[in-house]
């Protein structure tokens, strides 16, 4: 999802990865956290189990700078995929 504030002149990115559980979404967002710049990245959040399951989500935002004259900022989150967590 992307919301574009023209007044502002700011664009805010949501990406969420979905998927099967075990198929690396929070290990992707880790690689992304270890990647980026110290400056442009905020705290990785993660609200995990003693297994190291996700629980509710991942989250780490993550800010660009100015793209094409737009101040470009992302929210990446992750979401539990494994059945396990139906029930609940």
């Amino acid at each position: 999802m992307v919301q574009i504030n023209f007044a502002l002149k700011e664009v805010n990115c949501k990406i969420v990865f979905y998927g099967p559980g075990m198929s690396g979404k929070t290990t992707n967002l880790e690689i992304v956290h270890q990647k980026a710049p110290e400056s442009n990245r905020g705290e990785l959040t993660s609200i995990s189990t003693d297994g190291d399951r996700t629980l509710f989500f991942d989250f780490m935002p993550l800010d660009l700078g100015t793209v094409a004259g737009m101040r470009t900022k992302f929210q990446l989150y992750t979401v539990p995929g494994q059945v396990y967590y139906n029930s609940t």
